[in-house]
């Protein structure tokens, strides 16, 4: 189960296109801690300047991942999830306005040396919508 993530493990040049606007960043994902720890930095070099870092561990317990993310905002978000038909998704809940609101990140179309991810959030019809998607080549 720890090696779940290791598709993701190296360096990753990410591109999106959002609003108009065309992003690119760097993601550097490592094991640390004798191998327990997914470690990520990520560092988005336009169109403005933005650090984020993340720890992933596996919850043998709970057979379930669990990723904490913290960035130069002073956010902090926590996920947990694993592996659903071939992709990883991580997924969070919290209170907005009295309602319920879910997040996710999706890890889909892996390959070798490239794969897609996506930032989502619940709507009110329990449908998900897409806020940000990042295309991840493998850097050399």
């Amino acid at each position: 189960m720890t090696d779940q993530f290791d598709f993701w493990l190296g360096t990753w040049r990410g591109t999106w296109e959002r609003d108009g606007e065309h992003g690119a960043a760097v993601n550097r994902v490592t094991k640390e801690h004798a191998g327990n720890v997914v470690v990520e930095r990520f560092t988005i070099e336009s169109p403005e300047p933005f650090d984020g870092f993340s720890v992933s561990v596996f919850d043998a317990r709970e057979a379930c991942w669990k990723q904490t993310w913290v960035d130069d905002s002073g956010s902090y978000l926590d996920f947990r999830g694993g592996l659903d038909d071939g992709r990883m998704v991580l997924a969070r809940q919290f209170m907005h306005e009295s309602a319920p609101v879910t997040q996710r990140m999706v890890w889909h179309d892996i390959e070798a040396d490239r794969f897609e991810w996506l930032w989502q959030r619940s709507r009110s019809d329990g449908d998900w919508e897409t806020l940000w998607t990042i295309s991840y080549v493998r850097s050399a």
